[in-house]
């Protein structure tokens, strides 16, 4: 569903600005985020043009390295960024795997 998405793309931006944003004082996290946010935005891209579901699982896989991020990097100094590392990884998993099944 081109809608997904959209959506996921939106997210994908929004973790790039959180990047420079909210996790700004903690180099670790701010590339994270900024990386991620990339690989989202570019793979909900490619996933729209071409309606491909193995762009789409790339982007569950991507929320899924989102979500799982704060254990793997110290996100201590930045609070509000593991918080919004969780909410986007998992709306994003949802909809990237919802957009591949669909």
């Amino acid at each position: 569903m081109r809608i997904l998405g959209w959506i996921t793309f939106a997210l994908g931006l929004w973790l790039i600005f959180a990047g420079f944003s909210v996790a700004r004082g903690a180099p670790g996290v701010m590339t994270a985020e900024i990386i991620l946010g990339i690989v989202i935005a570019a793979l909900s891209y490619g996933a729209m043009r071409q309606s491909s579901a193995v762009l789409s699982w790339g982007v569950a896989i991507a929320g899924l390295l989102l979500l799982l991020s704060p254990a793997a990097i110290n996100h201590f100094a930045v609070p509000g960024a593991r918080s919004n590392d969780i909410v986007i990884g998992v709306i994003v998993l949802i909809l990237g795997a919802a957009n591949a099944l669909f």
